[in-house]
């Protein structure tokens, strides 16, 4: 059961990491929640004003109605990436591999291989994740049953606005890792600006070779979010190599862990869409300079990515970076 736990943890670090960094675009207060409705999340509040131009991203649970702080938003020919965050830590994240309008679950005409559908209550947290029955009940998950159905009903390339609906039964181990836990996600709904290709800050780097060859980046980004910075060097729409450290890591050299709870330094290397991922197995990171106010970092590191699918193993090498993060 520990693995199946650390598998859902890596799968929400792998959507994140997955997911390229845009604009945190501030939602509406209305909106989001902070105004007249006590901070959060409470039924009502949230569900109206903000005009026709305001992004929004909501879904009810546990008799309330949670709505996002900021979101972010990627669409391009290879997949769709949609992340909700509020204040409080708490977020949903959305990942299908398909850059188009349409209804994607996991049963029927609509079914897909690779559907994210996740809401982790914080940093540190085992998420709650959508799976279809046959994944579920393979992973020892008792008691449930799917809903997921994610709508994709609008990407208005005018407006850079993706619009839709979602709906999902979330499953994950108690703290104990011996009960099953589900939860259930209704009346989702977003309206958020995307980006189709992220431009990276022209000052940073991050550069290392993958299994003795040069790692050449297309993209490098650093973004701040529950508790953790991540550094992420991008070849092409998907692949990339990244670490995820802790927002107050100071000057020094520290181990990146394999299965990380939210608590640790890691790395991974993400190859492609396939859900596969190499996760530290052993590494490290050496930080030389952490100015928090100017939000800049920069070190070095290696690492040995391993997998829970297969006995290959990847080698991380001669890495190092110089990253602003947002």
């Amino acid at each position: 059961m520990k693995t199946i736990k650390s598998i859902l943890t890596l799968l929400v670090l792998t959507l994140a990491f997955t997911t390229t960094s845009c604009d945190n675009e501030p939602v509406d207060p209305v909106l989001s929640g902070e105004e007249g409705n006590g901070g959060g999340g409470n039924n009502g509040g949230g569900n109206n004003g903000g005009g026709s131009g305001s992004s929004f991203f909501r879904a009810n649970f546990d008799g309330q109605t949670w709505n996002a702080s900021t979101t972010q938003a990627i669409v391009n020919s290879d997949y769709i990436s949609i992340n909700g965050m509020h204040s409080n830590g708490s977020f949903f994240q959305i990942t299908v591999p398909n850059g188009v309008v349409g209804t994607y679950n996991w049963a029927g005409a609509t079914s897909i291989t690779s559907l994210g559908l996740i809401y982790s209550s914080g940093s540190g947290q085992v998420p709650y994740v959508s799976l279809s029955n046959t994944d579920a009940t393979n992973q020892g998950f008792t008691g449930y049953t799917d809903t997921a159905e994610l709508v994709i009903s609008e990407i208005n390339t005018s407006t850079h606005k993706i619009t839709g609906t979602f709906k999902f039964t979330g499953v994950r181990y108690d703290s104990t890792l011996t009960q099953t836990e589900t939860k259930v996600f209704t009346s989702g709904q977003f309206s958020v600006t995307y980006t189709s290709n992220n431009t990276s800050p022209s000052n940073n780097t991050f550069t290392c070779k993958l299994d003795g060859n040069n790692f050449v980046t297309t993209n490098v980004d650093g973004i701040k979010n529950s508790g953790m910075i991540s550094l992420i060097g991008r070849r092409g729409s998907v692949e990339n190599i990244s670490l995820s450290l802790l927002d107050n890591i100071a000057v020094g050299t520290y181990n990146l862990d394999n299965m990380p709870t939210g608590t640790n330094n890691v790395g991974m290397y993400v190859p492609d869409m396939s859900g596969n991922v190499y996760s530290s197995n052993p590494g490290t990171v050496t930080i030389t300079t952490h100015n928090i106010a100017s939000k800049r970092i920069v070190g070095t590191f290696q690492f040995t990515g391993t997998s829970f699918f297969d006995s290959s193993t990847h080698s991380i090498t001669n890495g190092s970076f110089d990253i602003t993060y947002q």
